[in-house]
């Protein structure tokens, strides 16, 4: 099992179209786990259109873990299939109940992310987590800590590296104290505004992550994943790069893949 997970700093720079992307575009068996506190579930209203009622969800995850009982097999039936191979658990159907959350729910739900091949029957599976934006003392931080690779989805001007920078500082310390500080990755999307947008080496050097790879304004492919509009083109610029991405990642992660400690 590996660990993925997408987060950004500030406004809306594509952080679950990408993780959808990913999830549907993964070399191995996939599962998208909707981990953002602050909004219910894109997936469902977005790339699914509506056609599934959001009761699959975290706060079922997280009312089973009030009670005591959070494993891998009520997690995995908290699943919705997106083809073979790929699933999604979408996010809160409650914001109160989201924003709420302690870093022991976060805790005990990496606990039933790894159960899930042995109490669940579920195959093995790489997450790729949709965190939505990072805030400094985020509760999230055991799902930071276990992850084989962060990415911070950024845009490419002034606004967004301003917001990129101020939480950087926060990114390492989180990602040092668990000894994964080179797991620290960026991704860009850039803007549509011209005149406006910074480099990858730019902004790299300014915020001292390391570039993973840029998402080029290609609203027709986005909006596949985002609005589950029609299949785009394989050699779109935006299917173009997204495959890039993914071998990189693919590349970052081997050696480094999340090795359940707990033996249920």
């Amino acid at each position: 099992m590996s660990i993925v997970y997408l987060t950004s700093t500030s406004g809306a720079p594509g952080v679950s179209t990408l993780a959808t992307a990913l999830t549907l575009n993964w070399p191995r068996p996939a599962l998208l786990l909707e981990a953002d506190t602050a909004k219910t579930s894109h997936i469902l209203s977005g790339y699914l259109r509506g056609q599934y009622q959001h009761v699959q969800s975290l706060t079922e995850a997280a009312i089973a873990n009030l009670r005591g009982g959070l494993d891998g097999e009520i997690l995995f039936a908290q699943t919705i299939s997106l083809g073979e191979g790929r699933y999604v658990i979408p996010g809160f159907n409650d914001l109160g109940g989201a924003r709420g959350t302690t870093s022991s729910f976060w805790a005990n739900l990496l606990r039933a992310l790894e159960q899930l091949p042995r109490t669940a029957g579920a195959p093995d599976l790489d997450i790729i987590v949709d965190a939505g934006r990072f805030a400094p003392g985020d509760p999230r931080n055991p799902l930071i800590a276990a992850a084989d690779a962060v990415l911070v989805v950024t845009g490419n001007t002034l606004p967004d590296i301003h917001a990129l920078y101020a939480a950087s500082s926060s990114f390492g310390t989180t990602l040092e104290a668990a000894g994964h500080k080179d797991y620290l990755g960026l991704t860009i999307t850039t803007s549509p505004l011209r005149g406006q947008g910074y480099s990858a080496t730019e902004i790299s050097a300014k915020t001292g992550m390391p570039f993973i790879g840029a998402l080029p304004w290609d609203p027709a492919t986005a909006a596949h994943y985002s609005h589950g509009a029609a299949a785009p083109a394989k050699r779109s610029p935006y299917s173009k790069a997204l495959t890039e991405i993914i071998t990189t990642l693919e590349s970052d992660l081997a050696g480094r893949r999340y090795t359940p400690t707990a033996q249920d």
